[in-house]
């Protein structure tokens, strides 16, 4: 196999022309492929269509305190906090014919056959957790590469705002039909089942690795000098553009009150039934829709800039209508009101990102400042929460939650100005980035 070594592409060379904002036959193709390859990815992890059921197998046959559930979750995450590590493998390693699509058709078949054993054989804890930890390091390499190309293309073709509407979009509608089908599944179906579904669902991104999308491929074959390894950490610890937005990113999913505080809080104190918990789930994520196709609306009309500042301060919001949720259908309204407060922040954050990677390193930057903050920001946030739920404080949980996301205003003086000041379409000088 002939190996690329991963190398620094020129920071100053110039950029292709960006496409129209109108639209053309390129851009609805990009579109589509990473739509189809992110809610694949959404769908098929262990966190997606089979979230749920897990969960509730976890909780009710395998009788998980809140504390054991959460600390389960986190071992299962460790491969996602480290994230930037098979950002790093794939930014340096990838084969000169196949590219990223080796690692999506290689990890979508490792993940497809931990699926299969784990709905062939008896489950008990440590299997679980097992197989569930397998998938799930295919399933970083897979995001990783998916991820680092978006950021490519998007950096390439000044799409970072539109691609980040396609993020939030490959995100929140998976979330949607997991939450609903997840929901499903758990009073109609085996966790056997359920298993084979995302068996079935990952074998769709194996296929994808088959489609040769030319702007995925002019972007990987744009390759300048060789860069060492050590040269490439250096540099990217050096960028500091990078580092407020995955600050920023963080802070944003470091939430204390959501998670398993917010499941063991609905279905135990506020006594909704597993399939209303799934449908507010999917109403949660249903509704960050709306706003995040929004942003992709004003993205290419206002500067970066603007937007993360309405994003942000709509944001703050979130953490207080949580102490609304005293029933079913006050649950339900909470769940909409969520999701209409955050997706417009997480559009703009993602921007953020994408506009912040060095260029040649973007599956390693977009891999720590997006999915390691995400992976760790939750985690900690889950674990702390969960702690201060036993302890009888739901309420001090969502107080911190609401806290953390007010310190991002302060954070957003910190990003380069000429990085948020351009639309989305405009050039942005890459000797600045």
């Amino acid at each position: 196999m002939e190996v690329e070594d991963l190398s620094a592409r020129d920071e100053s060379a110039s950029l292709p022309e960006p496409p129209s904002a109108g639209g053309s036959t390129m851009q609805w193709e990009v579109l589509a492929y990473f739509a189809i390859l992110n809610i694949a990815v959404g769908l098929g992890s262990p966190f997606g269509i089979a979230g749920i059921p897990i969960n509730y197998f976890l909780k009710d046959r395998l009788h998980l305190s809140p504390v054991r559930l959460a600390l389960f979750l986190a071992i299962a995450s460790i491969p996602v906090c480290v994230g930037f590590l098979f950002g790093f493998i794939r930014d340096r390693w990838r084969s000169a014919k196949w590219g990223d699509r080796q690692y999506l058709f290689a990890c979508a078949l490792v993940a497809t056959s931990g699926y299969l054993w784990l709905a062939a054989s008896t489950i008990d804890y440590f299997k679980l957790l097992a197989l569930v930890f397998v998938i799930v390091i295919a399933y970083v390499m897979i995001f990783s590469s998916a991820q680092a190309l978006m950021t490519g293309v998007a950096q390439a073709y000044g799409m970072t705002g539109r691609l980040s509407v396609v993020f939030g979009f490959g995100y929140f509608t998976p979330a949607v039909i997991s939450a609903l089908a997840g929901g499903w599944l758990v009073a109609h179906a085996s966790v056997s089942g359920t298993f084979l579904i995302a068996g079935a669902v990952t074998i769709v991104i194996a296929m994808q690795a088959f489609w040769r999308l030319k702007a995925a491929s002019d972007f990987e074959s744009d390759f300048g000098p060789r860069e060492k390894g050590f040269a490439a950490i250096k540099r990217l610890i050096r960028h500091r553009p990078l580092w407020p937005a995955a600050a920023i990113y963080f802070l944003w999913n470091f939430g204390p009150g959501w998670g398993t505080p917010m499941f063991y809080h609905l279905t135990e104190h506020v006594g909704i039934s597993s399939e209303l918990f799934g449908t507010f789930t999917a109403l949660q994520s249903l509704f960050f829709l709306p706003t995040t196709l929004l942003y992709g609306y004003l993205c290419t009309r206002e500067p970066l800039s603007r937007l993360l500042w309405w994003g942000t301060i709509v944001a703050i919001l979130q953490g207080p209508i949580m102490f609304l949720a005293i029933g079913p259908v006050s649950t339900i309204i909470v769940a909409i009101l969520y999701g209409l407060f955050g997706g417009f922040a997480t559009a703009a954050y993602i921007d953020l990102i994408m506009r912040s990677c060095p260029k040649g390193l973007e599956g390693t930057a977009m891999m720590l400042a997006n999915t390691s903050m995400f992976a760790i920001a939750g985690n900690v946030g889950n674990l702390l929460g969960s702690w201060i739920y036993s302890k009888g404080g739901f309420a001090s949980a969502v107080i911190i939650t609401t806290l953390a996301t007010a310190v991002i205003v302060p954070l957003l003086r910190a990003i380069p100005p000429h990085l948020i000041a351009t639309r989305d379409g405009e050039p942005i000088d890459p000797a600045t980035t």
